[in-house]
């Protein structure tokens, strides 16, 4: 069991290979010595994390701490609500009437499983009553695949303006931050910390909180003009709707919003991270004759002068960073050394047409920059591990992305969505456990398909036995 978001010893932290067969009990430590934040635990076996957490093995984990008391927030019923949002689909009986029995695709070629019906802590489109007050709402998206862009809706025109986010994967903001106007996207594991006004509004109105998110989803800004053409068969959303608030009779309890909000953590500065060791993974999708395409996450490594074989090569302006792939797959030599208290910047790559959330255990990240990119792969140029690429730092004439980082994504994170035809760097800093943990895309389908690979932090006393595997890291970026 993973505590997703959770400061875990190794032991604890839901490694998938370590599973329970029926009959057999483990017994989990979780210190939760950490900052207020949203979290969720989760099953993590390797090959069925789809399957098990589909069916209901997840919950959610709210942790306290003073700082969040002292801004006098709401907590607690009534004005405080947790919403897990998941897509799920139903069995049929046999005049065609939904059972309510789970149904989940097996088919091996079925990449994602994008269910139809939006169910909000496991109702499918629940009205919540709701008092002329402030509300605030704790959102997470517990989907397998589906990414949701959530709109709020009131007489069938968006009215984003009542929403304001306080907080993200990791707890609180530094300053609260309004929902950006397409939308709050969220992908699959990543958290929304919600202050809501309702005060001034009528008993019965009601607002609709809708979906606006194709499916697969690749970063594209929605095309939504009003609640009567949000349905997008083709693009797997039959049924945006996702829940519907319902004003009540009540006493009007606005609480004002604070200006100052977490007090323990800075932005990102450039040149903290502009010197430090820096790990790159290139995000891929391989196709199979007659066997399902694999996902995977390939280390890259700087390439030496007498390196023949396959190259990734990363060009901006007239420099050329080369890099050769050294691992691929679950199961190959883990390369992944981080030492404890030192920064890195980690890159992802995407090379591949989807959008993927990134989840990293144990610290939480900042995201530092998105870069958009152009590449060409070669015929077959993704091989079982090597990889061949060239990568150039300049926008494709296609791409309709802005590759900018939201308001809402500058907090501290443990998920990043990485989109195509782009780079994501982030800055991580692992503080308190050693031992061996994991990351992966938390499309739970991709990660079942071995787009996950594992890590080990290190205590610096150790490191000067470890020479060989600081040849995988390289010093500063590749943006140069």
């Amino acid at each position: 069991m993973h505590l997703h978001g959770g400061l875990t010893p190794a032991p604890y932290d839901g490694w998938a290979e370590n599973l329970s067969a029926p009959g057999q009990y483990a017994v989990f430590h979780y210190p939760v010595d950490q900052r207020a934040a949203l979290l969720w635990y989760h099953d993590h076996v390797m090959g069925v994390t789809k399957f098990s957490v589909y069916a209901g093995l997840a919950g959610l984990w709210i942790v306290r701490d003073d700082r969040e008391r002292e801004l006098e927030l709401p907590e607690g019923p009534s004005f405080e609500i947790p919403l897990l949002i998941q897509d799920r689909n139903f069995d049929l009986d046999d005049q065609g009437r939904l059972t309510g029995r789970l149904v989940h695709k097996t088919d091996p070629e079925v990449m994602e499983a994008f269910a139809p019906f939006t169910m909000v802590n496991g109702k499918v489109w629940p009205v919540l009553e709701v008092e002329p007050a402030t509300y605030r709402f704790r959102v997470l998206n517990g989907s397998n695949a589906r990414t949701y862009r959530l709109v709020l809706l009131r007489d069938g025109e968006p009215d984003l303006g009542r929403i304001v986010q306080i907080g993200t994967d990791h707890g609180l903001f530094r300053a609260p931050v309004p929902v950006p106007a397409g939308g709050l996207v969220l992908s699959s594991a990543e958290r929304a910390d919600l202050l809501v006004d309702f005060s001034h509004l009528d008993p019965g109105t009601e607002l609709t909180l809708l979906n606006t998110a194709r499916a697969p989803f690749d970063g594209s800004p929605s095309a939504f003009t009003d609640q009567e053409d949000a349905a997008d068969v083709d693009g797997l959303l039959p049924y945006p709707h996702v829940m519907r608030f319902r004003l009540t009779d009540g006493p009007t309890a606005r609480r004002p919003v604070p200006p100052e909000l977490a007090t323990d953590y800075e932005p990102p500065a450039a040149t903290r991270f502009a010197r430090v060791p820096h790990r790159a993974i290139a995000l891929v999708e391989r196709e199979l004759e007659g066997r399902p395409s694999m996902l995977t996450m390939r280390e890259l490594a700087p390439a030496k002068g007498d390196d023949a074989g396959p190259v990734v090569t990363v060009t901006d302006g007239r420099a050329t960073v080369r890099y050769r792939a050294v691992a691929a797959r679950f199961e190959d030599a883990t390369t992944f050394f981080p030492v404890l208290d030192e920064d890195e910047v980690w890159q992802f790559i995407n090379l591949t047409d989807d959008t993927h959330p990134i989840h990293v255990h144990l610290d939480p990240f900042q995201i530092l920059a998105r870069h958009p990119i152009r590449y060409e792969i070669p015929e077959d140029g993704i091989g079982k591990r090597d990889l061949a690429a060239e990568i150039k730092l300049e926008r494709d004439p296609d791409d309709r992305l802005d590759h900018a980082i939201d308001d809402n994504e500058r907090g501290l994170k443990d998920t990043v969505r990485v989109n195509p035809n782009e780079i994501v760097e982030i800055g991580v800093r692992f503080t308190r456990y050693s031992g061996r943990y994991m990351y992966h895309c938390h499309i739970l389908e991709h990660e079942d398909r071995d787009m996950m690979r594992p890590f080990v932090t290190m205590p610096a006393e150790l490191m000067p036995f470890m020479h060989e595997h600081r040849h995988h890291m390289f010093h500063g970026s590749m943006t140069m």
